[in-house]
């Protein structure tokens, strides 16, 4: 009987699990947006059994901050690493020369 039910309950939650590539795809996403609960409940699941994802959440999380803070300095009038202005104009030539040629 118990090895009945533990089988019913391995295919109910094979059927719900998702698998790294949409788990990993949800984490980027959710640093940025809201998951809905079935998604977010589907990823809690995944990061219980599965340590190669909750260590890529932890690197994403560490990485989106790192680059919140870089930002944030860079907001002020002391940051030194502004493009030139004519760099940054012919970029946008080879850019717009990109574009119009397809």
């Amino acid at each position: 009987m118990f090895r009945k039910m533990k089988n019913h309950m391995m295919v109910f939650m094979s059927r719900r699990m998702i698998a790294c590539d949409e788990a990993s795809f949800l984490i980027s996403y959710k640093e940025e947006n809201k998951l809905g609960f079935k998604k977010w409940w589907q990823l809690k699941m995944h990061l219980l059994s599965c340590h190669l994802c909750v260590k890529y959440a932890k690197q994403i999380q560490q990485l989106n901050h790192m680059v919140l803070n870089y930002r944030d300095a860079c907001n002020s009038s002391a940051c030194h690493h502004h493009l030139p202005t004519e760099a940054g104009k012919k970029i946008q030539k080879v850019i717009s020369r990109e574009l119009h040629a397809k």
